[in-house]
């Protein structure tokens, strides 16, 4: 079995350098490809789902939810601190980490479309039945949907800015065969025009073939959740409301951070409980991962703080308190890695949260995906919206009824009562939902593209590597560097491509 896959999984390599029908006719007789649904569903685990979630986390650097904490006069930091300058200053130089597997998402997410074109393309020549090939079928369109949908937000400007109908996107390659042809960019609206309809094809397909899978598996309501969350970037609050309310009347569920272990209440460093594991969580719609985030965030090893951890402007966003039995918002202590440096000048233990960790079947390996969470912070946000629009106070209270229902749920309730947040002004009640979708969704890979939809704003970071040589690095109110570089190699490639601005 092992040697057959292996082979699967070699036949696939070849696909992505001969056009199909060629290497049907010239491979060997002797080469095993994929012959019944069940070798093609391998093949997809492999070349079609996300595998390694540090393939697309790296775009926290680009944000205000990340600091430079210097090396903090250790040698053997420094190193550490200039690795993640290019992406920390939104640099020019960029192209040194995007050159990365780890950091090329323009590589990473066009292999993991072919792979997708793959499966829908030899779906008819494999055995199985036709209920399982339709599920196949529609969780491919689901994920090449989900793939064009970060890479238009990577490389094109916002949907919201400007003509999405003659903002340069990214090319659209939609089978599996390869050509001779280059291919130039499609427009931002053309890419979501067929993200939108991918989706509602593969939702389709998977709910009318239903099969009980895993939650590393696309499901219908995983879709809808994609769905959702690419309306919302299309500012089209209407279909915002519709599939967010799909999705929340079959799974409206909220884990309870008060109910969880004792040990996980406290500075996160060893607790498996985590809104990620789903032995933990009930609130999971899809989720994906597999290695330790402090491979971004390389720890300071007990001699300083780490040269990179979660920003002192996010941590302050959180309600807490560290005398009293009410720890407040509890997302503060769990949804964070926390680490530790004896400061010897005062003999003094010094705890500061890494990075952002939301857990997994363990407290080393990180995943990400989909929760209820998300959807509800998606339909307070087109009910704020709409409250806006129109003034009618109906949906102010709508959404902070789901604003209030999220932080419930997030909050120290084991011996005080919630209090429930009630806002009036339009404008006070949008920044709150910002502030909020923000404390819940830190490092789930959002802020970056949030703040890109929210109008581009100036940000600001200090890098150094000693505090005497600080420097102060602008990003300026819709700066051309919002939008990524597309990567070297792939102009090289392609002629056809036009490079963004910078």
């Amino acid at each position: 079995m092992i040697n057959r896959m292996r082979n699967i999984l070699f036949f696939l390599l070849l696909l992505g350098f001969v056009g199909c029908s060629d290497f049907l006719e010239e491979s060997s007789k002797d080469q095993v490809r994929p012959s019944t649904v069940d070798d093609l569903m391998q093949v997809m685990v492999g070349e079609a789902y996300p595998m390694n979630y540090l393939q697309y986390a790296y775009i926290d650097f680009f944000t205000d939810d990340v600091q430079c904490n210097g090396a903090g006069g250790q040698e053997t930091l420094e190193s550490s601190v200039e690795n993640m300058y290019p992406l920390f200053s939104w640099g020019d130089d960029i192209y040194e980490k995007l050159t990365d597997n780890r950091y090329n998402t323009w590589k990473v997410c066009y292999n993991k479309i072919m792979g997708c074109n793959t499966v829908m393309d030899y779906m008819d020549r494999v055995s199985g039945e036709e209920k399982t090939k339709n599920n196949m079928r529609g969780q491919a369109l689901v994920l090449r949907a989900y793939y064009y949908f970060l890479l238009v937000n990577y490389y094109g400007l916002p949907y919201n800015y400007g003509d999405p109908a003659q903002n340069p996107g990214v090319p659209l390659k939609l089978e599996m065969e390869v050509n001779d042809g280059f291919m130039e960019r499609n427009t931002v609206a053309e890419v979501y025009k067929r993200i939108v309809t991918d989706l509602e094809e593969g939702i389709k397909l998977v709910e009318e073939n239903r099969i009980d899978m895993s939650l590393y598996k696309i499901s219908a309501l995983a879709g809808k959740s994609i769905l959702c969350r690419v309306y919302l970037y299309m500012e089209d609050w209407d279909n915002v409301l519709k599939y967010a309310n799909m999705v929340l009347g079959e799974k409206s569920v909220l884990t309870s951070l008060a109910s969880a272990t004792e040990d996980a209440m406290q500075y996160q460093g060893s607790s498996t409980w985590s809104v990620y594991n789903e032995s933990t969580s009930d609130e999971i719609i899809w989720m994906y991962g597999g290695q330790a985030e402090s491979a971004c965030y390389p720890g300071g090893g007990g001699l300083a703080t780490a040269p990179y951890t979660a920003s002192d402007e996010l941590m302050d966003l959180y309600e807490f308190s560290a005398e009293s039995d009410n720890h407040w918002d509890l997302r503060r202590y769990m949804y964070f890695k926390y680490e530790a440096w004896m400061d010897w000048s005062t003999f003094r233990a010094v705890i500061y949260p890494s990075y952002g960790f939301k857990g997994g079947k363990n407290n080393k390996w990180a995943t990400r995906g989909i929760r209820t969470a998300e959807l509800y912070l998606n339909r307070a946000e087109a009910y704020v919206r709409k409250f806006m629009e129109t003034g009618e106070d109906n949906y102010r209270t709508l959404a902070l009824d789901d604003l209030n229902r999220l932080r419930e749920n997030r909050y120290d309730t084991r011996n005080v009562t919630y209090t429930k947040v009630d806002i009036a002004d339009a404008d006070e009640l949008l920044q709150f939902y910002k502030d909020e979708r923000r404390r819940e969704l830190c490092f789930e890979e959002h802020r970056w593209f949030d703040l890109r939809r929210y109008g581009m704003p100036e940000l600001t970071h200090v890098y150094f590597i000693a505090p005497e040589s600080k420097q102060e690095i602008s990003l300026e109110r819709e700066d051309p560097r919002y939008v990524l570089p597309i990567p070297q190699s792939a102009l090289d490639r392609n002629p056809y491509l036009k490079q963004n601005e910078r």
